[in-house]
Order: C-alpha cells, then sequence, then structure tokens
C-alpha cells in the first residue's frame, strides 16, 4: 500500500488495522462493503463491537449521521474494570515567569467549570465604565471609543450559546479569574452558564453539555452541587406560550437547548453556538412560539431552511428533516435523528393518492 498508493506508513498500518478488525465482524464487513456505512464509521464502531451488539450498532452506523453515532456510543462505553482517574489541577513557575496550567476533572466538576468558563466569557465583554472619567468624573469621549472598540474585539465570536471557541478560551478563563477577584457588576446569565440536569418523567437523568458522563456522576453531583433540574414529559416538551410572542423566551431557548443536547438540531450539525429559534409551522402562518413547534437551528443551517433547500415537517412526537437528495432523517420524541428515507408523516401520507 505505500509504495502502489504512495500511503504513509502510518495512515497503510491503520489501515490495515481496521481491515483485520472487520474481518471477525461478517454483519459490518458486509455493511461497507455495499456502500451502507464509511470507513469512518467503521473505525468508530470497532471499539464498542461485540459479536452481541454488531447487529445493534452496523444498524446504527447505517441510520445515523456520523456525529449523532458519535453520540449514541456513548451509552457502549465499558466503565468497569478501570481505575478510577484522580482529578487535579496543577500551576507551575517557569524560570522565565510564565505560568503553566494543567487539569483534568471528572464529569460532574467538569459540568460546573464549562458553566463557570461561560460565565467568565461573558463577564469578559463588560465595559469597564469606570475606566472611562475624565478629571471631572465625566465620560471621556475618546476613552469611550477606545473601550466600545476594544469590547467589539473581544465580542468577536461570541456567543450566548456554548463553550468558547479555542482562541477565546484565555479571555474566558481571565474574566472568571476577574469574577473572583472582583464584585461582578451583573447577574450574566445565559443558557451556556448554568449546571442543568434534564430528568424525565421515568426518572432518569442526565447532563446536557456532557452527554457522555457515567450516570455515577450525574447521581454525586446530585448529592452535593447546585443545580437546575428541568423535568421534560415523554416528548421532551417543559413549557408553551402559545402565539402571546413571536420570539421565543429565556426559558424556551434554555429549555430548547437542553432537549438538543446544546447543539443545532439538524442531522449532521454539531455547532453549538449563533443559534436561532425555528418555528417548524411559520408564525406568519399562524404557528404557534411553543415548544413542541420550535427548534434550534445554527444561522447556517436556518438559511437552508428559510431558502426551502432543507425542509422540517412535524409529525406528533416526530420530526422529519428532508434534504434534496431525497434522504430523510426522522427524530423520534427529539431523540437523536435516525435516517428512514421511507418514512411518510401523516399529512403526507394522506396527500398521496394511492389508487
Amino acid at each position: 500500500m505505500v509504495r502502489a498508493l504512495s500511503l504513509s506508513n502510518s495512515t497503510a498500518h491503520e489501515y490495515v488495522k481496521v481491515a483485520r478488525a472487520m474481518a471477525a465482524f461478517e454483519l459490518l464487513a458486509e455493511a461497507f462493503l455495499a456502500g451502507q456505512t464509511t470507513y469512518s464509521k467503521v473505525r468508530l464502531l470497532l471499539p464498542h463491537l461485540t459479536p452481541g451488539n454488531e447487529a445493534e450498532l452496523v444498524e446504527l452506523a447505517v441510520t445515523m449521521p456520523y456525529h449523532e453515532l458519535e453520540l449514541a456510543l456513548l451509552m457502549y462505553r465499558e466503565e468497569t474494570g478501570k481505575p478510577p482517574r484522580q482529578t487535579y489541577v496543577r500551576l507551575k513557575a517557569r524560570r522565565d515567569g510564565r505560568v503553566g496550567m494543567w487539569a483534568d476533572f471528572n464529569a460532574s466538576e467538569g459540568a460546573r467549570v464549562m458553566a463557570a468558563m461561560k460565565v467568565g466569557e461573558l463577564a469578559w465583554q463588560d465595559v469597564d465604565w469606570d475606566s472611562l472619567g475624565g478629571d471631572n468624573g465625566e465620560i471621556h469621549p475618546g476613552r469611550l471609543g477606545a473601550e466600545l472598540d476594544r469590547r467589539k474585539r473581544r465580542a468577536a465570536g461570541c456567543s450566548g450559546f456554548g463553550l468558547p471557541l479555542r482562541e477565546a478560551l484565555v479571555s474566558a478563563f481571565m474574566g472568571m479569574v476577574n469574577i473572583a477577584l472582583s464584585r461582578p457588576r451583573n447577574t450574566l446569565r445565559a443558557p451556556g452558564a448554568h449546571v442543568n440536569i434534564v430528568m424525565s418523567k421515568d426518572g432518569r437523568a442526565y447532563l446536557p453539555n456532557n452527554p457522555g458522563a457515567p450516570s455515577a456522576a450525574v447521581e454525586c453531583f446530585l448529592s452535593n452541587a447546585s443545580y437546575r433540574v428541568n423535568r421534560v414529559d415523554e416528548e421532551g416538551l417543559v413549557l408553551n406560550t402559545g402565539r402571546s410572542f413571536r420570539l421565543a423566551n429565556d426559558a424556551q431557548v434554555n429549555a430548547l437547548m437542553l432537549m438538543w443536547r446544546g447543539e443545532c438540531a439538524m442531522p449532521g450539525c454539531s455547532h453549538t453556538r449563533f443559534m436561532e429559534m425555528h418555528h417548524i409551522h411559520e408564525w406568519a402562518d399562524g404557528g404557534l412560539t411553543d415548544l413542541e413547534n420550535l427548534l434550534p437551528l445554527c444561522s447556517a443551517c436556518h438559511s437552508l431552511v428559510s431558502d426551502g433547500y432543507v425542509k422540517i415537517l412535524k409529525d406528533c412526537g416526530d420530526i422529519h428533516f428532508t434534504f434534496p437528495d431525497g434522504s430523510r432523517y426522522v427524530s423520534h420524541s427529539r431523540g437523536l435523528p435516525v435516517r428512514d428515507d421511507d418514512a411518510f408523516t401523516l399529512e403526507e401520507y394522506n396527500s398521496v393518492d394511492w389508487r
């Protein structure tokens, strides 16, 4: 492979390793050779495959986009037999005066750190009005302009949703430090700045911003931390406001982001920032601003829907996403969308002349 295909040694060895592992799983090999699943999905499945769950996991790989498959496979992780990892935070002052920092947190501690980082990011955008005054105590125009320019630069890429981007993590962390060192001027509330726990009617609970957190971590967190519990029904719905408002209120936005795991609801999209609340049944056509009629979409995916490139249909508790190539993904009760090109909504079924 290195000689004939000009592959690197590491890539060639990886291909051979995957091929040999796949030889032990007939259903997976058949799906791959038939083009029903991709090499990337095969690599994702192999660490979790056993003879007992092969059929189930291959079905997931065939019907789910890559990102949704990643989330679905979290429940197949082996949590037993591994020694517990100890939480640590380490600081070291180097000889050149810079300070190095390393940290590793368990799931419940990490949830609080991520929420605090979001608060820090929002705090970092705040204008320090006390620094803008002149000698007479009035706002100095030149200082105000400079401060607003600084704030604009800081705010680039900032969103009320999702963790700070990589380049903004330092600002978010320093904002958190500034809050600890001084009294914050406002409560800095945003959907990403809470530690949320979702609890269903049957008693299941999970951390929506960290779906891979084991159940033991959630149990520990409930016993030892401050948190917000969001109780949802069997269809994952929480609040309704009818047509009183066109835009979703803060409570609805928070509930929607929880129901859709803090991400864009579009199949295959993992964006967590610059979210917009989409009316499945358009507001202009009489659609309600109720949770059952709203979806969180990133601005890019929202434009695809607005332009008619993607259609979103609702059928009782199911949501259908239809694409121009004929592919269709169905989310049952706000669960991970699964590909089902032969699915119909009741309205579509009734509109077909079956004679």
